[in-house]
């Protein structure tokens, strides 16, 4: 066992092999020891960390501390600690939440990225959020232009592209300017006032229900029979997990601006869902449609006959995370089962 102390408050994590670092982020039910397979597969060639987050495991418990935000300052600082200046991050439910925003905010800072049963929900408005997306898309590359160009001069740790909020009112800026001028936008549909965006793509939270509606061993329940394997395995560390992280972790949670954030991540990108997840429902054809597009090098992999663990329920998650950190071009990974986008 390890642990190291971050902001005063305890964080456990193990790690195994050598080479490059690869940091495995555990979700709502559970703890870094369901990803010991996982970690037994990748360390021949990795230095594989799993860490439990605040409120789960053998962490420390600190209301105060359990939000999406804390939990990416949590993962940011372990990383510092440890001398970790880049890795690549596979993270599953919770874990896929934090990864994605943390890549997203500290693009420099991953190589590559893996989101396994993310919180992917269509928010209700997807074809008003396209055309706003392409324009957010498009400033997010003068973005990273911008802070490439500025790279000399430009601490490691500093974010280096905008957040999906702060894009979006970018996007809509642009289209009010752009018509006030008498130019044609193709976003008619949008509001001139930027401060608006809000009120086009309001928040949309199922997350928040479900979690504090729900403990974490009734969540269990809905994966596993109390007789089946993978229960027991879980409830160990299922028991060890503060109840009130689950909802705290959400609050502030909107499926649309994460939907924003994974659409635009520069990384290569590799999306997996299993197709009976009991928890998260999988995404559908336009959800799936929406985050792939204009990306080359986003993969979306659902894995049919598979519920809310791929890591503990199909020797296929484990083939695909060695071949993703190897593959120089996600999107030619041979896998059988993937989403292809359709086209007219």
């Amino acid at each position: 066992m390890s642990a190291i102390t971050i902001e005063g408050e305890l964080v456990h994590y193990e790690v195994l092999g050598r080479g490059r670092a690869v940091i495995l982020v555990h979700g709502w039910l559970g703890s870094w020891r369901y990803w010991m397979s996982t970690m037994k597969s990748l360390q021949s060639k990795s230095r594989v960390y799993a860490l439990d987050l605040l409120g789960f495991g053998d962490s420390g418990r600190n209301p105060d501390r359990y939000s999406v935000q804390h939990q990416i300052a949590l993962l940011n600082n372990f990383m510092e600690d440890l001398g970790i200046q880049k890795a690549a991050l596979i993270g599953h439910g919770l874990g896929a939440l934090v990864a994605a925003e943390y890549a997203y905010t500290y693009a420099a800072r991953v190589p590559r990225l893996l989101l396994s049963n993310a919180p992917l929900y269509d928010p209700g408005d997807l074809p008003k959020r396209t055309e706003a997306a392409r324009r957010a898309s498009q400033h997010r590359e003068r973005e990273v232009s911008s802070a490439a160009a500025r790279s000399d001069d430009q601490d490691i740790n500093a974010p280096t592209i905008m957040s999906p909020g702060a894009a979006m009112r970018a996007a809509l800026a642009e289209a009010s300017r752009a018509r006030a001028n008498g130019q044609q936008t193709g976003a008619e549909d949008l509001p001139l006032d930027p401060t608006a965006a809000k009120k086009v793509l309001p928040a949309h939270n199922p997350l928040g229900s479900l979690l504090k509606n729900n403990s974490p061993e009734q969540l269990l329940l809905r994966c596993f029979k109390r007789s089946e394997e993978n229960f027991a395995k879980l409830s160990v560390d299922v028991a060890k997990t503060d109840p009130t992280v689950l909802p705290l972790s959400v609050e502030h949670f909107d499926s649309g601006e994460l939907l924003d954030r994974v659409r635009q991540l520069p990384m290569p990108t590799v999306v997996i869902h299993g197709s009976d997840d009991p928890i998260i429902p999988p995404p559908e054809g336009q959800l799936w449609n929406y985050i792939t597009a204009d990306r080359d090098q986003l993969l979306a992999v659902p894995l049919d006959g598979v519920r809310h663990f791929p890591m503990m329920e199909d020797e296929r998650f484990l083939r695909l995370t060695n071949e993703f950190l190897d593959a120089p071009d996600v999107s030619k990974l041979e896998i059988k089962e993937r989403w292809r986008r359709r086209t007219r």
